[in-house]
């Protein structure tokens, strides 16, 4: 196998990890996690699929350097570069996110920043492995490497599966913090007293986060 094929390849796995493995699972847990310090175990997990991005898109630039064809008029390597770009952003707004939260024990712009844009990048990024197959299947000449169709459905089903998971435990996070915002309402119009607050616990099932 040229190295050519290799570093392709690898391109492929490490970036299909990232976004369809990795990322949505540190999202999901987020959400279905309720133990002291889950926020910080999702942060590590994100910034860990950060660093396999980051080593995907290393190899993507390396790609675009050295295959004799201009593959930035195609819209893999155009969506991956934004995706790169806007990745840096967000576990600054996570981070920011979590100060504001622990002070205010409410939402505020960075958290809405933070949680759409981590979803935006993740649908972002599971399209893109699969346009990243087309590009692929579509001039192995120059790639070294051809996709099947079965690679191709195989990758889309697995993708689509994750994606639905993710988007089911979003769904399931905001219902059970709607429900857990109502308890704490009615308490306190109950007994006159204002709704609890663990500092230690933080409202861990009513985080923020993609």
């Amino acid at each position: 196998m040229e190295s050519r094929q290799k570093l392709i390849i690898a391109h492929g796995i490490l970036a299909a990890l990232a976004f369809v493995l990795f990322f949505p699972i540190g999202a999901i847990l987020i959400r279905l996690g309720s133990f002291r310090g889950v926020w910080i175990v999702h942060g590590v997990f994100q910034l860990f699929a950060y660093f396999v991005y980051i080593a995907a898109f290393g190899i993507g630039v390396w790609m675009v350097n050295n295959i004799p064809v201009n593959l930035l008029d195609n819209y893999h390597p155009v969506i991956g570069i934004i995706v790169f770009v806007l990745l840096f952003f967000q576990p600054i707004l996570g981070f920011v996110h979590h100060l504001k939260f622990k002070k205010y024990s409410r939402r505020t712009i960075w958290s809405y920043g933070h949680l759409w844009l981590g979803r935006i990048l993740i649908t972002l990024g599971m399209v893109n492995g699969g346009l990243g197959l087309l590009l692929a299947s579509d001039a192995p000449a120059f790639t070294g490497f051809a996709p099947t169709r079965g690679h191709i459905i195989a990758y889309g089903v697995v993708a689509g599966i994750m994606w639905l998971l993710w988007v089911l435990a979003a769904v399931y996070g905001e219902r059970k913090k709607k429900v857990s915002r109502k308890a704490a309402v009615n308490k306190e119009v109950d007994d006159g007293s204002p709704p609890p607050y663990d500092s230690n616990k933080e409202h861990y099932a009513q985080r923020t986060y993609v």
